[in-house]
């Protein structure tokens, strides 16, 4: 046989064998995308009604090695690729039982989007169909870690960097902007007092459309400089639980402060807005009656002060614009005798907020191991359920840690 038979046999030789590879790559492309497409089907068959994705992907990270009532997570993404969040399937053995839970969480970790209960097992924990919808409604969309509100008792033992203010008077106490800001949002702020500390702190503003600034922020339709508003508002509020004076958080003439980490927007508003609830709380002005005072300003049963004002405040010192829109104008009213709450650790400045001394937490670590201070929600609960409210809300900040953990996001 002539050279060129063998030529020709080599090339049909290899012309063969590149088809064949082809061929074989081919019907293994088809078989595996096949198989991936049935995979994701299965995924939003599963998946879907907690939070509908185009792409669901199994998360592989080591630190689900410290959380082994986490059974496993995965990351939602959408048809190009985005992340839009996260699914997670805790299984919980508690004192109350155990209990199983599939929820969802917002891409950055903040919100819990929806949950469900599955009932695996004959003694497991579950809820009727209307005490999940009553519980669902409280919690879906709602930022967390949350807790029920009953569960923090006004004799929480403390372990304080700061003493409280003096004169403040346990309850609930709430003020809010006159009108809107210059971004068009409504600010307000509540704080909750007990044992003569402020324990919780809660700041947002809502525009003409009823949407909340902290809810725009984390959807990416409200931006600021720096982290999202939410997140900073949030660091600001804990900040001002651990002081307990705002004048503790150093705000300088241009409303901002450098004390706080990740905080660089104007927090202004937000100091005249807590100085009135303080002057509200010395004044026993509750929430309540502060909103009927506004509601009804003329009214005889409005509970007015003699000097007629809605909102009362001590003066501080900014140099903010009262006639700006959404700054108070402070009005000076006497307080009235402060009576001294105990000072546990001294404190050595006042405005730049040192302390002397190494110390831990503001609060000890109360609901499922995370400080009092870092909650973010609190909801009325089930009141005829709470130990199967309590373990499902178990489920939702085990979760909550992982995501604070893997994003790495909460300082």
């Amino acid at each position: 046989m002539s050279r060129s038979f063998y030529k020709g046999f080599t090339i049909r030789a290899l012309i063969v064998v590149i088809l064949s590879l082809a061929f074989l790559f081919t019907c293994y492309y088809q078989t595996t995308s096949r198989s991936r497409k049935n995979e994701q089907q299965q995924y939003q068959e599963e998946f879907g009604s907690l939070l509908m994705a185009t792409e669901y992907r199994p998360l592989k990270t080591d630190i689900l090695d410290n959380y082994q009532d986490i059974r496993y997570v995965f990351s939602a993404h959408d048809q190009d690729g985005k992340l839009i969040g996260y699914i997670l399937d805790v299984a919980m053995e508690l004192p109350e039982g155990s209990i199983h839970t599939q929820l969802s969480i917002s891409d950055n970790g903040e919100n819990l989007m929806d949950f469900r209960i599955l009932s695996e097992e004959e003694d497991a924990i579950s809820l009727g169909e209307e005490e999940l919808e009553e519980l669902k409604s409280q919690l879906c969309g709602a930022r967390i870690p949350v807790t029920v509100d009953q569960q923090i008792v006004a004799d929480v033992q403390y372990q304080v960097e700061y003493d409280p203010l003096l004169g403040l008077h346990d309850g609930v106490y709430y003020a809010e902007a006159k009108g809107p800001a210059k971004d068009g949002y409504q600010d307000h702020v509540e704080i909750e007092v007990r044992g003569g500390r402020i324990v919780r702190v809660e700041w947002d503003a809502v525009n003409k459309n009823g949407r909340l600034r902290s809810r725009d922020s984390i959807d990416g339709e409200y931006n600021i400089s720096g982290k999202i508003w939410a997140e900073q508002a949030y660091r600001v509020q804990n900040r001002l639980i651990l002081v307990q004076d705002p004048m503790k958080l150093a705000m300088k003439s241009d409303g901002t402060t450098q004390i706080i980490d990740g905080v660089t927007m104007n927090i202004s508003d937000f100091i005249n807005l807590v100085n009135i609830c303080i002057d509200n709380s010395r004044a026993s002005l509750t929430k309540e009656m502060y909103l009927k005072q506004k509601e009804n300003p003329d009214g005889e049963d409005s509970g007015e002060n003699s000097s007629e004002t809605v909102e009362t405040t001590t003066q501080t010192e900014t140099t903010s614009d009262p006639t700006a829109p959404g700054t108070l104008t402070a009005t000076a009213t006497p307080a009235p005798t402060p009576t001294s709450a105990p000072s546990q650790i001294g404190v050595v400045g006042g405005e730049d907020g040192v302390v002397t001394g190494d110390s831990g937490n503001i609060l000890s670590e109360s609901v499922d191991g995370i400080p009092l201070s870092e909650i973010r929600t609190y909801i009325q609960g089930l009141p005829e359920m709470k130990s199967q409210c309590s373990a499902t809300l178990s489920t939702i900040n085990v979760a909550y840690k992982f995501m604070r953990e893997y994003l790495n996001w909460v300082g």
